[in-house]
């Protein structure tokens, strides 16, 4: 039975094989390699961006200043994760320290926003670092 298949298939035109078997392998493998290399992008941006100490600072400066206007959860839907998200998070920044507090724009300290920044990346799921 086996050799009657292999036979068979012998006979199929390499044109037909090309097309039923290596084009569909050659697209599933590049799919793979971009969804993985989509992935490293994530994983980059996602490792290494905060401590879990600027995340605290950034809280404890959420809760007395900015919660006076906003509630934690609607921050947590800002950002995700894809190419763009660097300069997502770059344009945010420029915008909360511009505008914000909105009694008092620009009154917070550089470090102060940048923690605020990184307590909104973690209700969004970015994984603090070790390193700041």
């Amino acid at each position: 039975m086996i050799n009657g298949i292999f036979l068979k298939m012998k006979k199929i035109n390499k044109y037909l094989l090309y097309k039923l078997v290596l084009i569909p392998v050659t697209v599933l493998m590049v799919a793979c390699a971009t969804t993985t290399a989509q992935e490293e992008v994530s994983q980059g941006i996602l490792q290494g961006v905060f401590t879990a100490e600027q995340s605290q600072s950034g809280k404890d400066t959420f809760t007395s200043i900015c919660r006076n206007c906003h509630i934690p959860r609607d921050f947590r839907t800002i950002f995700k994760q894809s190419d763009d998200t660097e300069a997502l998070l770059s344009d945010y920044y420029d915008l909360i320290s511009t505008t914000m507090p909105q009694d008092s724009p620009g009154s917070l300290s550089e470090e102060m926003y940048l923690d605020v920044m990184a307590y909104l990346l973690s209700l969004n799921g970015f994984a603090a670092s070790s390193d700041e």
